[in-house]
């Protein structure tokens, strides 16, 4: 029997250089890693960088399948530009003006993951 690869969905934050509140759901199988690279390429993005000393911080996440993290992943994304949640950035990032208390992710029942 083949094991099933395990990935992670998650929800994390920075802020950026004007203070905004910037959101992202995405995918790994390394959160350790990924929150390193996040932090590197978010303090040289283009669009709302980091300052230097500020850290992708992980607000939640999840295990599921490989297949199941990309799927739910890119799911969510169209829920959250559909609720306008805030002004969607490149790939997968949400830049709020306004930070809600919650945001929903919908796996096989709704998540309400708190901002604040």
């Amino acid at each position: 029997m083949e094991k099933i690869e395990k990935e992670w969905l998650y929800v994390g934050y920075y802020r950026d250089i004007n203070n905004n509140y910037v959101l992202k759901i995405g995918t790994t199988c390394d959160l350790k890693r990924r929150q390193q690279e996040h932090t590197r390429n978010y303090r040289k993005a283009v669009h709302n960088p980091a300052p230097h000393d500020e850290t992708f911080h992980y607000i939640w996440t999840l295990p599921l399948s490989k297949w199941n993290t990309h799927r739910y992943e890119e799911r969510n994304i169209r829920a959250w530009q559909e609720l306008e949640i805030g002004e969607f950035v490149r790939n997968d990032r949400f830049v709020l003006q306004k930070i809600p208390a919650t945001v929903p992710v919908k796996i096989r029942k709704t998540y309400q993951i708190a901002l604040i």
